[in-house]
C-alpha cells in the first residue's frame, strides 16, 4: 500500500493583491459573519454564571467549608486542561483558607478509579476537576467516610449513572449552551460565581490558566463558541501566572504559544510520570522556585524525546514491514506514556491509521493498550469501537485505546475490513496563494491579529508560495531544522527536517523551484528581525 499523496486546495489566489484586499478575502472565505465581534469578543458573550447546573449547590458547600474551617482536597487531572483547572481552584481557595491540599495522579490516570483514596483522609471536602468517573464506587466510598464531593467537569455524562446521589456535579454537558467549555473554563466560571457571591474579584487573576486549558484541550474557538473566545481573549491579555510568564518569555502570548510551548511541557511531565512537577510549577510564586520547576519540565521533555529516539529504529522496522496493511500496529516497551507522541511522529511519514500499543495487565488478564492516530478519514475512533472488541476514548482521530490480547487478531481483521472500502483522502485546504513579493510585515501583523485566538473550528491561516527559485540553504539547532532564505528579510523554516541538506543545496545551485505551505510569522532572531513562513511542507518541483 503506497502512502497517500497530499493535495492542497487553495481557496483564493491573492497574488498581486494589497494587504487589505488579502485580509478581506481571507475573512470572506472563512465565512465570518461579524468580523468586529469575532476579533473582539466581549463580556456579553459570557453565558450567565448561574446557568451551570448545580453551581449554587457547589457554592454552598464551599462557603460552608470556609466558614467551618474545613480542609479542602483538590484532585487535579493530569493533562494541560486538568492542570490549569486544578491551579485555578487551588489558588482561588487559598485566598480564603490555607486548609487546601492539591493532589494529582501519576502518569495518565484520571479521576478516582484505581486510586488510593486514603490520601483524602484529612480532607472534609474533595473537589475533583476535569474528570468524571464512569464508576461511582469511589465517590460512594468517600461519602461513606463523611466527605462532601464536588466534581467540576466537561466530559460526556452517562445518564444511567446516579451521580447526584453521591456528588455535586457541575458540568458544561448538563443543559448548558456551550458544550465546548473545557474543564478549566467550568472551574474558572465557578470561581467567578463565588466572586459574585462573596463580592470579591479573585477569579480574573486566573483567567490566563483558563485560556490555556481551553486551547490545549482543543475546544471550539469558532464564531459558534464566542464564550470560549471571550475567556481566551481576556486570558491572553492578562498573563499573571508566574509559570506561564516564564514559559512564554518574550514571545507573544497567543494560541500558538499555548499549543507549542506550554502544553508540550505539561504533556511531557504527564508522559514521564512527573505530574507533580507541573502542579508545583503552576502553584509556585517565588521566581527561583518557578524557574526550578520549569527547568524540570524542560528536562522531562528532553528525556521524553530521548526515549522516543531510542525506540524509533525498531518502530520504523515494524512499520516498514506492514506497508501492505491499512492499519500499522506498533508495539513498544516503555514505562512512560509516549505512545501518542510516537503516533504523531509516524503520521507524517506513513499517512495512514496507526496503533501504538504496549502490553498491560488488568485484573490478571493481558491487554494491549496505548494510542491511536489517523489522518485522511472522518472518525477512526468510531471504526475501532464498531469492531465490538476494543474500547476507544478521545477525539475522532487521536485517542486512547485498549483491547484484550486474545481478541487482538479479531480486532485487526475487523478494522482492516472496515477500512477496505474507505479512501484515505489527503486533501488539505490552504487559505491563500501569495508571491514572495506579497509578503510584508503589515500583512503578517494583520494575519497574526486574526490568528491570535485559533484552534479547533478556526485553524491558523495557511499560505502557499510557489516557484521560489533563488534561495540560500541553512539550518538551525545543529542541522535539526531547515532554513531557506529567498530574500534578506524572509526565512522559510521547516522544523525537524527529515530531508537531505546536501540535496537541498544542489537544488539551490540548480535553481530548482520549490513550493512551500505554511503559516506566516515574524519576530526577532538575536538582533535581526525577519519575516517567516513556518512550513508544514517544502516541496521541490522537478
Amino acid at each position: 500500500m503506497m502512502k497517500a499523496k497530499t493535495t492542497y486546495n487553495v481557496i483564493s489566489d491573492c497574488r498581486g493583491m494589497c494587504e487589505n484586499e488579502i485580509i478581506n478575502t481571507i475573512i470572506s472565505d472563512r465565512g465570518i459573519k461579524d468580523v468586529e465581534h469575532f476579533l473582539n469578543p466581549n463580556e456579553g458573550d459570557l453565558l450567565p454564571l448561574d446557568s451551570l447546573e448545580n453551581v449554587d449547590m457547589a457554592r454552598k458547600i464551599v462557603e460552608n467549608g470556609i466558614d467551618c474551617g474545613f480542609h479542602f482536597g483538590i484532585l487535579w487531572d493530569t493533562d494541560t486542561d486538568g492542570a490549569t483547572s486544578g491551579a485555578i481552584m487551588t489558588r482561588y481557595l487559598m485566598n480564603f483558607t490555607k486548609a487546601v491540599s492539591p493532589f494529582i495522579n501519576e502518569g495518565k490516570s484520571h479521576g478516582l478509579i484505581g486510586q488510593d483514596i486514603d490520601r483524602f483522609n484529612d480532607c472534609d471536602i474533595v473537589i475533583i476537576v476535569d474528570s468524571l468517573d464512569k464508576d461511582i464506587t469511589q465517590y460512594r466510598e468517600l461519602v461513606s467516610r463523611g466527605k462532601e464531593v464536588v466534581v467540576l467537569d466537561h466530559h460526556a455524562i452517562d445518564q444511567d449513572v446516579p451521580y447526584d446521589e453521591y456528588i455535586t456535579l457541575v458540568s458544561s454537558q448538563r443543559n448548558y449552551d456551550n458544550l465546548n467549555l473545557s474543564g478549566a473554563g467550568v472551574v474558572w466560571k465557578f470561581c467567578k460565581y463565588l466572586d459574585q457571591y462573596f463580592m470579591e474579584d479573585y477569579a480574573d487573576d486566573y483567567v490566563d490558566l483558563a485560556a490555556c486549558g481551553l486551547v490545549a484541550d482543543m475546544m471550539d474557538v469558532s464564531e459558534n463558541s464566542m464564550e470560549n473566545r471571550y475567556i481566551i481573549e481576556i486570558g491572553l491579555d492578562r498573563m499573571i501566572n508566574p509559570a506561564i510568564k516564564k514559559i512564554v518569555g518574550s514571545f507573544p502570548f497567543n494560541s500558538t504559544a499555548i499549543s507549542f510551548s506550554i502544553a508540550p511541557l505539561i504533556n511531557a511531565a504527564n508522559r514521564m510520570n512527573r505530574n507533580v512537577t507541573a502542579m508545583n510549577a503552576f502553584l509556585a510564586d517565588d521566581n527561583k522556585e518557578v524557574l526550578k520547576y520549569i527547568k524540570e519540565l524542560k528536562k522531562c521533555k528532553e528525556e521524553q524525546n530521548e526515549e522516543v529516539e531510542k525506540l524509533m529504529d525498531n518502530i520504523i522496522v515494524q512499520a516498514d514491514g506492514q506497508l501492505d496493511k491499512k492499519v500499522i500496529s506498533i508495539f513498544i516497551n516503555s514505562e512512560n506514556g509516549i505512545s501518542g507522541l510516537i503516533g504523531n511522529k509516524l503520521l507524517e511519514r506513513y499517512q495512514r491509521p496507526l496503533l501504538i500499543l504496549k502490553e498491560i495487565e488488568i485484573d490478571g488478564e493481558k491487554y494491549y493498550a496505548g494510542s491511536a492516530r489517523a489522518i485522511g478519514i472522518d472518525d477512526f475512533r468510531k471504526l475501532c469501537n464498531e469492531t465490538g472488541v476494543a474500547e476507544a476514548n478521545g477525539h475522532e482521530l487521536a485517542f486512547g485505546i485498549q483491547v484484550k490480547a486474545k481478541k487482538y487478531g479479531d480486532f485487526i481483521s475487523k478494522l482492516e475490513e472496515s477500512l477496505e472500502n474507505i479512501e484515505i483522502k489527503m486533501a488539505r485546504t490552504v487559505d491563500i496563494e501569495l508571491d514572495i513579493s506579497d509578503i510584508t510585515r503589515d500583512l503578517i501583523d494583520k494575519i497574526k491579529t486574526i490568528d491570535k485566538i485559533s484552534g479547533t473550528g478556526f485553524k491558523p491561516i495557511t499560505v502557499k508560495v510557489s516557484d521560489i527559485t533563488e534561495y540560500e540553504v541553512g539550518s538551525m539547532s545543529q542541522g535539526k531544522h531547515l532554513v531557506l532564505k529567498p530574500t534578506d528579510y524572509l526565512q522559510l523554516i521547516k522544523w525537524n527536517w527529515n530531508g537531505s541538506f546536501d540535496d537541498m543545496e544542489d537544488n539551490a545551485i540548480l535553481e530548482e523551484p520549490i513550493t512551500v505551505i505554511g503559516k506566516l510569522d515574524s519576530g526577532w532572531l538575536g538582533r535581526t528581525f525577519s519575516l517567516k513562513i513556518i512550513c508544514d511542507e517544502v516541496k521541490v518541483v522537478a
